[in-house]
């Protein structure tokens, strides 16, 4: 079945209003990449000067990933999100490439293609659809990708051919686990910053499904299994080529409310290897409970007035400094024993 997003494309006004004086052709299949190409253009003009109006757009990471943005920041030594959006020049007349007439032309041409989820959200600025109802409308909200599929599939025969102490755990996650979270955590380019963000812990089909975000990214799981008496969850970023990996500390508690864990990704600026201690609090069993909030940030080092958050915070800063744990760059085994042999002398 066409997706919605794609219907209201071939249907826009401007869209149809352009093409009458290129082409007598109307049928989408039938188009050549010179067609697409006009029509992404069209969507660039307008998706760029909605961008001017609407800087978050940019510095919420929505049309543009994380990386490419801090990337041009970097570059160019800018000090806003403005200058980025003055380094695209919108206003030119050959307007930025947010998406391309051969990335149209795959997606209306190519059978099961997969979207990305950036450039869905190029489409869905374009056709002035409210960003609160994105979710709604996009490909990944409505269908589980194939793989996706296989992967589930793979983890379910998994649960059913594992012994018994693997079938208890996961029974135990279904029976007390399901629900909305709070899921706390620093922040890599900032430890006086933590990160609050909701984290959903569902059944589908049968197979625990974890769902977050972290810093204006989406993660689903793809692999949730039992380590020991720990829960390893591997996530992939469905708007950058990332994935993020979890393990909580759960063993066999039945009233989990506070859980800590630690997550295993890579920092926004440089891309290093990065360990980052969790906290996880649980708000509901109710797994829609948080479905209309979004990530927040928290200064340490002002008054906070939420019992929670107070909370979290304080066990952030009385516990070992050690939250954020960086895999640094790599060394000759000269520079290695430049730097540490004469830094700390062994005792006598």
């Amino acid at each position: 079945m066409k997706h919605k997003i794609y219907t209201c494309i071939e249907k826009d006004d401007k869209i149809i209003t352009m093409l009458m004086h290129r082409t007598n052709i109307t049928d989408w299949q039938q188009f050549t990449r010179t067609h697409f190409n006009l029509i992404a253009k069209e969507i660039n003009k307008t998706v760029s000067s909605l961008v001017i109006e609407n800087p978050m757009l940019i510095s919420e990471f929505l049309l543009i990933g994380k990386d490419k943005v801090e990337n041009i920041i970097l570059d160019y030594q800018f000090g806003s999100i403005d200058d980025v959006i003055e380094h695209l020049d919108l206003t030119a007349k050959s307007p930025f490439n947010w998406i391309s007439g051969k990335t149209l032309e795959r997606y209306w041409k190519v059978e099961n293609v997969k979207p990305k989820d950036l450039k869905l959200n190029v489409l869905l600025t374009y056709l002035g659809v409210p960003i609160n109802d994105w979710d709604d409308w996009k490909y990944y909200s409505k269908h589980i990708s194939s793989e996706t599929e296989k992967e589930n599939q793979e983890q379910k025969m998994d649960i059913n051919e594992q012994p018994k102490k693997n079938i208890i755990f996961f029974n135990n996650l279904k029976n007390y686990y399901l629900g909305s979270y709070y899921l706390y955590y620093l922040k890599t380019d900032n430890n006086q910053r933590l990160i609050k963000t909701p984290f959903v812990i569902k059944l589908e089909n049968n197979v625990i499904v974890i769902e977050s975000s972290s810093e204006g990214q989406r993660y689903r799981s793809t692999v949730v299994k039992r380590m020991q008496n720990s829960l390893h969850v591997s996530c992939r970023n469905l708007d950058w080529d990332e994935d993020e990996i979890y393990l909580f500390n759960i063993g066999l508690e039945r009233k989990p409310e506070v859980i800590f864990g630690v997550s295993i990704t890579l920092t926004g600026k440089g891309s290093i290897p990065v360990a980052i201690k969790n906290i996880l609090i649980k708000q509901s069993d109710n797994v829609a409970s948080l479905d209309s909030e979004s990530e927040k940030e928290i200064s340490l080092k002002k008054e906070i007035e939420n019992k929670q958050e107070l909370a979290v915070s304080n066990y952030f800063k009385k516990e070992n400094p050690s939250q954020l744990l960086f895999g640094e760059y790599s060394l000759t085994l000269e520079e290695f024993e430049d730097l540490y042999l004469d830094s700390i002398q062994p005792s006598v």
